[in-house]
């Protein structure tokens, strides 16, 4: 069976392996935990299995994999698989006692792919870029797991005339980021979720039922050097709009809002 060869899919775990020591990482809602952090240089080996189930959640897809007779659970960034499919993955991110939130399972181990090989079929796009849509712009391949940008074009015209306000709502923030590069503003919200660590800094997602869901303009990202917010605490959060921000490996935001802080309400 040929193989098309996927772009590849710079996972969370993946970024966090760039220090030389070892590091704590948060999976999108899994537990901290600790893993080697070197990452070789020559090409991983890839691995061969057919797909026996699928369970989505956040971005992301868990594969549970036959290979060579013995199962095996797989976490890809989102992508047309299917049951039944053959795929190709790498093994140089596994991780031991693995607890998904979002799936409330528990995986003794589960193995993060950044090489993903799919079935070549008649109809599938020739690259990822095409598979996920993000052809004709720079796109976070994770958008869908909370660390990713909006799909919207970058010319987009904003639906409504800008307005200087003393707090904004999360699509107002999306909506007018050009207006608000620089600045510093306030924002009342939930806190979705808080990824620790990562890059030297807190990353701090907050909702206040405002934006689209689909366009990803329901959620707005702040980042901290340090923070002592959890998930579902209400805050009060200040902060800088940043526009265009590509951290690199494939972390780019249209905007996001850094040297934040937070009070809790």
């Amino acid at each position: 069976m040929k193989h098309l060869s996927l772009t590849t899919l710079a996972l969370l775990t993946t970024l966090t392996l760039s220090h030389a020591q070892e590091t704590k990482i948060d999976m999108h809602g899994g537990k901290e935990t600790k893993i080697p952090s070197a990452m070789p240089a020559q090409k991983a080996p890839v691995f061969y299995g057919k797909v026996l189930e699928i369970k989505p959640a956040m971005g992301y897809k868990y594969l549970k994999v036959q290979e060579q007779g013995k199962e095996t659970w797989v976490a890809i960034a989102n992508a047309p698989v299917q049951v039944g499919d053959k795929i190709g993955f790498d093994k140089k991110t596994m991780m031991k006692d693995f607890k998904s939130k979002s799936l409330g399972q528990e995986f003794k181990e589960i193995y993060f792919a950044s090489d993903v090989y799919l079935p070549q079929k008649p109809t599938a796009p020739k690259s990822m870029k095409d598979m996920l849509g993000f052809s004709s712009q720079k796109k976070d391949p994770h958008a869908g797991m909370g660390m990713g940008m909006s799909p919207e074009p970058a010319d987009e015209k904003p639906a409504k005339p800008f307005v200087k306000k003393d707090a904004y709502t999360v699509e107002e923030v999306h909506m007018w980021r050009k207006n608000l590069k620089d600045q510093t503003i306030t924002l009342e919200g939930t806190v979705f979720k808080v990824s620790k660590g990562i890059m030297k800094r807190d990353w701090v997602h907050l909702g206040d039922g405002t934006g689209n869901e689909k366009k990803l303009t329901d959620d707005l990202v702040f980042t901290a050097p340090t923070s002592t917010v959890k998930a579902g605490d209400k805050v009060r959060a200040k902060g800088t709009v940043a526009v265009d921000k590509d951290f690199g490996y494939g972390y780019f935001y249209p905007v996001i809002i850094e040297k934040s802080t937070f009070e809790v309400k």
